[in-house]
């Protein structure tokens, strides 16, 4: 059966067609459902990151304040990105059940034009929940387009690109080095691919933040960025005891069994292992005080495997208007009667074609020309593929 994709709604309508679902993820031993019971832990000031301010979490102290809005970064103290006057605009706070953000993307450090697509505002609004909830089993994150947002209002995306260029088609980013210093580089807007605690820390608000010396290990990590489940995103660094004695890095489980310039997720594979610091197949785990967080590592998925927590209310990026009628993910298909109405952008029709994973057919928007395709989403520009007769990202 596909998996519910209800809460993909961070792609236009052509990139929502050109998009394919990932592997699911099965439930691991740290996302069980006695950890929700935990989440409310009178012990949060024992967090394996109580020596940082920002994991006020669900301490009974820190009562009716919103402790993700103190966790984000004041970026108005950084120099902004010297390109065309642009510089980071960046406001929090907690609404009821849900935690909003609203940015225009910009980094609050220089900005290092790495891809043909110059540096532009992206104004988005994004809604998740105040007090997140651990599903009855992990979901998919997006393979293309936001997943989260970061400490300083950057949305952060997948450990993949899309499926242009052909020789890299759906690779990895950061292996294929097209990513920046801290790790981000531009489509439509400037987004990251993975965390770098030296740009997201609270000493990362300088010109050019790669260049401070390598985080404490022997400190555990600050919040670098919230994941659309509403789950706090820390550095490698962490404890494993609740008197945080005892300060780790944290490794991602997932192991790399080809070369990942194509088909990132094809190319790794999960691999459950015992020992306390290595993360769950979301790259999460549950901390000394019972509450479950993500932790940005080193190597693929650098920032999640997969969403542990439930996902509803965020709002697309880029989109000011209220986002009720926009349309859900990718459509699956069996032939092009399956597409009938399923690409409301196209003005030449919608067709059932191969999708970039083996054996998944989507709907997509047919074109004769490149005026034929409709406007791009957050990875580009929408082109014909006039052998094909469909639109893909350019």
């Amino acid at each position: 059966m596909t998996p519910d994709r209800s809460w993909l709604q961070t792609l236009t309508p052509a990139f929502a067609a050109l998009a394919l679902l990932l592997a699911g993820c099965p439930p691991t031993t740290s996302t069980s459902g006695d950890d929700d019971d935990a989440a409310d832990d009178d012990d949060a000031t024992d967090d394996d990151d109580a020596a940082d301010d920002d994991d006020a979490a669900d301490d009974d102290d820190a009562a009716g304040d919103c402790w993700q809005a103190e966790a984000m970064l004041d970026v108005s103290q950084g120099p902004g990105p010297d390109e065309n006057g642009l510089m980071p605009e960046l406001s929090s706070a907690c609404n009821g059940d849900a935690f909003v953000v609203t940015s225009n993307s910009i980094p609050h450090y220089t900005f290092l034009q790495l891809t043909p697509n110059a540096l532009q505002e992206a104004n988005s609004t994004w809604s998740i929940p105040a007090t997140p909830t651990l599903a009855a089993a992990p979901s998919d994150i997006p393979l293309l387009g936001f997943a989260g947002f970061t400490v300083s209002g950057l949305p952060w995306f997948g450990p993949n690109e899309a499926g242009q260029p052909a020789n890299t088609a759906w690779g990895d980013p950061v292996y294929n080095g097209i990513v920046d210093p801290c790790l981000g580089h531009t489509a439509q807007q400037y987004h990251l691919h993975a965390l770098s605690q030296k740009c997201l820390s609270s000493d990362s608000l300088v010109a050019e933040p790669w260049t401070l010396s390598d985080p404490d290990p022997n400190e555990p990590s600050p919040i670098l960025g919230f994941a659309a489940d509403g789950f706090p995103i820390y550095g490698p660094y962490g404890c494993v005891d609740t008197a945080c004695t005892d300060v780790r890095e944290f490794t991602s489980g997932w192991v790399q069994i080809n070369e990942p310039i194509q088909d990132a997720w094809d190319n790794h594979e999960y691999v459950a292992a015992s020992g306390e610091t290595v993360l769950d197949q979301c790259n999460g785990r549950v901390g000394p005080d019972g509450t479950y967080r993500y932790h940005a590592t080193a190597t693929f998925p650098y920032i999640l495997g997969c969403f542990a927590g439930e996902v509803d209310g965020q709002t697309n990026p880029g989109d000011d208007d209220d986002d009720d009628d926009q349309p859900p993910g990718p459509t699956q298909c069996e032939d092009p009667t399956d597409c009938v109405g399923e690409c409301p952008d196209s003005n030449h029709g919608c067709t059932c074609a191969d999708g970039p994973q083996p054996n998944v057919m989507i709907c997509v928007p047919t074109c004769d020309t490149d005026l034929d395709c409709p406007a791009g989403g957050p990875t580009g520009t929408l082109v014909c593929e006039e052998d094909l007769g469909i639109c893909i990202p350019g």
